[in-house]
């Protein structure tokens, strides 16, 4: 995969991965941002790769899977891959912040992640 892949190009790029994984239609959903983190910890960062691929997809519209893979590719001190991805979550979080489906408090955390990958 080329640095200068956008947001849009690694979806689909996951979309034909996991092809079986429906937006807002999966019930693991809720289950697979403790498995990536867990897999983080364990330092199985392919295992998390996958989780939080699978979790962008089933939940598009939320930062958990964007702030998973940047915390993914933060460890792989992949820097251009861990900013895209924080600066998506940080997006969707912002989002969520507006709509009133998410505490300020969390965007904020995810700033930090972000905060952190720059000063690498």
């Amino acid at each position: 995969m080329q640095s200068s892949m956008d947001i849009s190009d690694y979806i689909e790029q996951c979309r034909k991965q996991h092809p079986n994984i429906r937006p807002f239609q999966e019930e693991d959903d809720i289950e697979w941002w403790n498995q990536g983190l867990d897999c983080i910890k364990a330092d199985d960062l392919d295992a998390a790769e996958e989780t939080f691929k699978k979790l962008v997809l089933a939940q598009p519209d939320h930062s958990d899977g964007f702030n998973g893979l940047g915390l993914v590719y933060e460890k792989r001190k992949d820097r251009a891959k861990a900013e895209m991805f924080l600066r998506e979550a940080i997006s969707k979080a912002e989002e969520m912040v507006k709509d009133g489906d998410m505490d300020a408090e969390v965007a904020d955390m995810i700033r930090a992640n972000l905060d952190r990958v720059l000063k690498q």
